[in-house]
């Protein structure tokens, strides 16, 4: 009789943790909503893009739907551009240089397809924290459209705090009663 037969012989497992679907949402930081706000304000805006970035990383490392890495290097890039129009329309001002209608218009174009992009890229980031935490439309860890809209990172890093504060007080209630 071999040892691995043996009745006798030490049972062994394999264990491993599962970081996808809702164990990967546990994967995301717990930050404050209050400090993505600070952030952001204090960064001019650039936070929010760092904060769909990071985001972006952590749930394409542990959810089986990815979002497109196309979609956030399309944003950034459209991003750079709107910030180096932005510039030379104030350094123009300032110093009198040629700033026309066309410069300005394409200002306009690329601030406008960064705004959409971005929106987009919020949505498809909510989708996919939706997806991960198997939300319902009646359910606590659903993220409403209207107030994603608005509240941009902010509400989800809200939500996503209060997800992990759930699961953190359900695992520790089980760790009690068994």
């Amino acid at each position: 009789m071999s040892l691995d037969n043996s009745p006798y012989a030490t049972p062994s497992s394999e264990i491993s943790i599962s970081s996808s679907g809702e164990n990967g949402i546990c994967q995301l930081p717990r930050f404050s909503a209050w400090m993505v706000l600070l952030l952001m304000i204090v960064t001019l805006g650039f936070y929010y893009y760092y904060w769909l970035y990071t985001r972006t990383l952590i749930i394409n490392r542990v959810c089986k739907h990815k979002i497109s890495t196309s979609l956030s290097g399309s944003v950034i890039a459209l991003f750079v551009v709107t910030l180096i129009l932005g510039i030379y329309s104030i350094i123009a001002e300032r110093f009198g240089l040629v700033y026309d209608s066309q410069i300005a218009l394409a200002d306009s174009i690329f601030n406008l397809a960064c705004s959409v992009t971005s929106i987009f890229w919020l949505f498809t980031i909510r989708n996919r924290l939706h997806y991960m935490c198997k939300a319902n439309k009646t359910g606590p860890f659903w993220m409403n459209g209207l107030i994603t809209f608005f509240g941009t990172a902010i509400y989800l890093q809200y939500k996503i705090t209060r997800l992990l504060t759930i699961k953190t007080i359900c695992v520790r209630k089980r760790l009690i009663v068994s």
